[in-house]
C-alpha cells in the first residue's frame, strides 16, 4: 500500500533537501514501513527510516541455496576490468620483484571473485559480515575473510592497492561512512572498483516501483551516475571511469573506477598570483558588461569552452585524413609544426570561419603555431596551457580539439573542468620555482604534472567540480581557454584509435618570441619557423612512405 505525503529529509549523498515521493506501509509488517525520497539535486533515491537488512545471522541457504548452480562466469569480467584499471593507474610501477598487488573485497560473500584474483597473482583479503557464507568461504575456498562490516574491519590504513565493492553500497544506510572505510584502506592513488544498480536505467523507467533492484526493506538507496560521482568526490575520491552494462539498453548496472586522492601539501599560495584586467583579453576582465556580449562570448566567459557542432566541412576532413592515413605512427608527426609542410593540415587548421571564431573570443587575430596530430590519446594528465607559456602571452592563447570521426568513450577522450579558467591564475615562474628549474629543459611541463596533478585533483573534489568528456562527432570542434584545466584521458582499450587533431593558437601581436607571421588563403594566420631542411625531408618521406 502506498500513499503520497509531503515531507522532506536530508539527502545522504549531497546533504541537500529531498522530497518524499511515497509512503509505503504494510498492515502485517510494521518494520516494512518506509518513506521513499528522491533528491532533486543529485538524483539519489533512498528509504527512511534507514533500517539496514541484517545479514549477520542469516543461514547460507537464504541466498546460496544451491552452491553447485552458482554462476561464477562473470568473475573474469571483473578481474579483467580491475587489472586493466590498475595497469592504467601504474599500481605496479613501485613494486619490488615478486611483490604482489593487494586487493580487498568489501562484502565478499564466500570470496568467489577473490579466488579468481588469487589465480591471477593478487594477494587477496575479504570482509563480510554474513557469518555463514564467510565461514564457508574460509573453509572451502581458503579465502581469508574477516567476519565484520567494512566500517569496523581491522584493515591497516594505506595498505591496499584495490578495494572491490560489488552490490554493497546500495545496502548501507550511511554510504559516506562505508566509503570512508574503503578510502582509509587504500594507499594514496589506490583504486576503488564499485558495481551498483543504475537507478536511471531503462528497466527502472519501465517497472517503476516494481524494479527489483530497489526493495525498500532490503536496499537503502539507488544511485544515478550523478549521485554516485558526487558522493565519491565528497568522500575523497577522483572518478576515472563510469560505464554501464547489462539489461535491455546495456544500462542496468554501473561500474565505477575511482582513485583515492594522492597526497599533496601544495596550496594556491604556492603557485598562484593576482591578475589584473590590463593583462588579459577583454572577455576575461572583471569590468566587462555581459549584456554587451554575444551568446558565444557569454558561454566562453562562463565556461572557458565553446563547442561548435558539425563545424568542419567533410571535404577538409577527407583531404587531411587521406594524407594522415599514410603516416605509420599513431602519435602523428614528431614535428610540432607539421602544418608548415602539409598543405592539407594547414587548410583545416586555418579554416576561415574558425579564424573568425577565435578572433571573436580573444579580440585579436590568432596565429597557429602548434599541432598535435596523434590518433591516440596524448595521455597527458591534468594541466593548463597558460603557465606553460611565457608570462607576456597571458590568456591570449587558445587550443582547438577537432573530431575527425566519432570519438568513442573507450579511446581516451579529451576531458576538462568547465569554469576552471576562473580559478586563481597560476604563474609559470612559481611552478619553475617549485621544480627548482630554470625552464631550459623542454621536458619541464611533464615534470610539473607530478606535483600539480595531485593538487588539481584535490581542487576538483574540494570545489565539487565536474569532469566532463568531449565525445565529439565527426566535424565537431571544442575550443578551450588557456587557463582551462584539461587532460587526455587514459584509454580503456589500449591502442584505441581516436581520430582527432589538436591545434594551438596565440595572438599574433603577443608573440615577439616567434617567427614571422603569414596569412593562409582561407583567412587564418600562422607563424613561420625556420625548420631545417632535413626535417622537411623527413616529413615528406613520412607522408609518402609512412
Amino acid at each position: 500500500m502506498a500513499d503520497t505525503v509531503t515531507i522532506l529529509a536530508q539527502c545522504p549523498v549531497c546533504v541537500g533537501e529531498a522530497a518524499c515521493l511515497v509512503h509505503i506501509h504494510s498492515p502485517d509488517d510494521p518494520q516494512a514501513r518506509r518513506e521513499i525520497y528522491q533528491c532533486p539535486d543529485c538524483g539519489y533515491l533512498f528509504a527512511q527510516p534507514a533500517i539496514e537488512m541484517n545479514f549477520r545471522d542469516l543461514p547460507e541457504q537464504q541466498f546460496y541455496d544451491n552452491w553447485e548452480a552458482l554462476d561464477v562466469s562473470g568473475n573474469i569480467f571483473v578481474v579483467n576490468a580491475v587489472t586493466a584499471a590498475s595497469r592504467r593507474a601504474g599500481l605496479s610501477a613501485e613494486r619490488k620483484a615478486g611483490e604482489r598487488l593487494r586487493i580487498l573485497e568489501a562484502g565478499c560473500g564466500a570470496g568467489q571473485v577473490l579466488c579468481d584474483f588469487r589465480a591471477h597473482g593478487w594477494e587477496i583479503r575479504g570482509v563480510e559480515p554474513w557469518r555463514a557464507v564467510a565461514t564457508a568461504g574460509s573453509k572451502y575456498l581458503r579465502v581469508p575473510i574477516e567476519t565484520v562490516r567494512m566500517e569496523d574491519a581491522a584493515v591497516e590504513p594505506d595498505t591496499q592497492d584495490v578495494v572491490l565493492s560489488i552490490d554493497v553500497l546500495s545496502h548501507v544506510a550511511a554510504p559516506d561512512r562505508y566509503l570512508d572505510a574503503c578510502r582509509r584502506a587504500l594507499r594514496p592513488g589506490g583504486l576503488l572498483y564499485l558495481v551498483v544498480p543504475n537507478a536511471a536505467c531503462a528497466e527502472r523507467e519501465r517497472a517503476g516501483w516494481d524494479w527489483g533492484f530497489f526493495v525498500p526493506t532490503r536496499q537503502m538507496g539507488a544511485y544515478t551516475q550523478g549521485a554516485l560521482t558526487r558522493l565519491l568526490s565528497r568522500c575523497g575520491f577522483i572518478v576515472d571511469e563510469v560505464a554501464t552494462y547489462n539489461g535491455a539498453r546495456n544500462d542496468m548496472l554501473m561500474h565505477v573506477v575511482a582513485r583515492r586522492l594522492p597526497e599533496t601539501t601544495l596550496t594556491w599560495d604556492d603557485i598562484a598570483s593576482p591578475v589584473s584586467d590590463e593583462e588579459v583579453p577583454v572577455l576575461d576582465r572583471s569590468s566587462i558588461d555581459p549584456a554587451t556580449l554575444t551568446p558565444e562570448q557569454r558561454a566562453w566567459q562562463r565556461d572557458g569552452v565553446l563547442l561548435l557542432e558539425k563545424f568542419l566541412p567533410d571535404e577538409l576532413i577527407d583531404r587531411y585524413c587521406a594524407v594522415r592515413e599514410q603516416l605509420a605512427f599513431p602519435a602523428g608527426w614528431k614535428s610540432k609544426t607539421p602544418y608548415l609542410n602539409v598543405p592539407e593540415l594547414k587548410d583545416i587548421c586555418l579554416y576561415g570561419p574558425l579564424a573568425d571564431k577565435l578572433e571573436h573570443l580573444i579580440g585579436e587575430k590568432m596565429g597557429l603555431h602548434l599541432n598535435l596530430t596523434g590518433w591516440v590519446s596524448t595521455e597527458r594528465d591534468w594541466h593548463q596551457d597558460h603557465y606553460l607559456n611565457p608570462a607576456f602571452v597571458s590568456s591570449y592563447y587558445v587550443a582547438v580539439w577537432m573530431a575527425l570521426d566519432d570519438i568513442q568513450p573507450d579511446a581516451g577522450p579529451f576531458e576538462y573542468v568547465r569554469g576552471s579558467h576562473r580559478w586563481p591564475l597560476i604563474r609559470q615562474s612559481n611552478v619553475l620555482k617549485l621544480l627548482d628549474h630554470d625552464g631550459s629543459d623542454p621536458a619541464w611541463p611533464i615534470w610539473s604534472e607530478r606535483i600539480l596533478t595531485p593538487f588539481f585533483e584535490h581542487e576538483i573534489v574540494r570545489r565539487n567540480a565536474q569532469v566532463e568528456r568531449f565525445l565529439g562527432k565527426r566535424g565537431d570542434m571544442l575550443i578551450w581557454h588557456a587557463r582551462l584545466l584539461h587532460r587526455g584521458s587514459l584509454p580503456t582499450r589500449p591502442g584505441a584509435e581516436r581520430r582527432a587533431l589538436i591545434s594551438h593558437y596565440s595572438a599574433i601581436n603577443r608573440r615577439p618570441d616567434m617567427g614571422r607571421v603569414a596569412r593562409h588563403g582561407n583567412g587564418g594566420y600562422y607563424f613561420v619557423f625556420n625548420t631545417p631542411t632535413v626535417s622537411r625531408l623527413r616529413l615528406r618521406l613520412a607522408r609518402v612512405f609512412g
